[in-house]
């Protein structure tokens, strides 16, 4: 008598926002709340309660990029331009941290293009947060996740880091940059310069789930996005990232505001 045929089984491919959402679990246990706090809201699909969402598609197009200048505003009380520089730095960091994090760890880069970004501006901590639309990520060909849900196969690193640098500056922040630039006087090599430090303060802050050497992450990335000449890069004595920048982000414009220890102006006072 023959016996009923075995059922297929069918191989469930791993997803690479679960192992995203554990990376982030990792580094805000063993550094601080903050390098990744903004991005737990996104990653465990909870969005800050009554926050104000700015889908990033909207700015792009230049909608409601006044209304973010003025939330900026209310925190900070800067001048038009000293807040929409701020507004900027803080932008673009929470726009380039998930896709550093998925970088630096396993070569899973979200795609952060401006038609899958969200962010948020919350009274309660995450102040700031940023979540996809739906869950994309860039992938090597070896990757366990190549051919799963949400992943996109890259056909080397450097195919990766060339996607990686249209969706997220490309087809995202270069368009809300022009947005900004075209309501406020403050000049590009500025704002350029908070997308450099963002860079290297994301790798700085994430360097523990890195395979390799900071200095050597954050100069990938940074000539990826043509901003290394923005900030200046090197590895102190317990071989940690530590960089400067080369241009100020205005914060010392407003009152009560101090410079910021990586500032360009903090450097020249001494």
């Amino acid at each position: 008598m023959l016996s009923a045929p075995v059922a297929e089984r069918r191989t469930v491919l791993p997803r690479p926002i679960d192992a995203l959402r554990d990376l982030a679990d990792r580094v805000e246990r063993q550094v601080s709340p903050h390098p990744v706090a903004g991005l737990q809201g996104w990653l465990h699909g909870s969005p800050p309660a009554g926050a104000a969402a700015f889908p990033a598609a909207g700015l792009a197009a230049g909608e409601r990029v006044e209304e973010l200048m003025r939330t900026a505003a209310a925190l900070w009380g800067g001048s038009p331009h000293a807040n929409a520089a701020l507004t900027w730095k803080t932008y673009c960091y929470w726009a380039v941290a998930p896709v550093v994090l998925g970088y630096l760890a396993d070569r899973r880069v979200p795609v952060m293009d401006a038609a899958n970004t969200v962010f948020s501006v919350s009274r309660d901590a995450p102040m700031f947060s940023v979540r996809q639309v739906r869950p994309r990520f860039l992938v090597l060909p070896h990757d366990p996740c190549a051919g799963g849900p949400g992943a996109e196969v890259a056909a080397n690193e450097g195919d990766l880091l060339d996607r990686m640098r249209t969706s997220v500056f490309e087809d995202h922040l270069e368009p809300v940059l022009d947005a900004f630039l075209a309501r406020v006087r403050v000049g590009r090599r500025t704002l350029m310069g908070s997308l450099a430090s963002g860079l290297a303060y994301a790798v700085a802050s994430m360097a523990q789930v890195a395979p390799e050497p900071d200095e050597v992450a954050a100069k990938t990335l940074l000539d990826a996005f043509d901003v290394g000449h923005l900030v200046d890069i090197a590895t102190d004595e317990a071989g940690r990232l530590v960089y400067r920048r080369r241009t100020c982000c205005l914060a010392l414009t407003i009152d009560g505001s101090r410079t910021c220890s990586t500032c360009c102006v903090r450097t020249e006072q001494r």
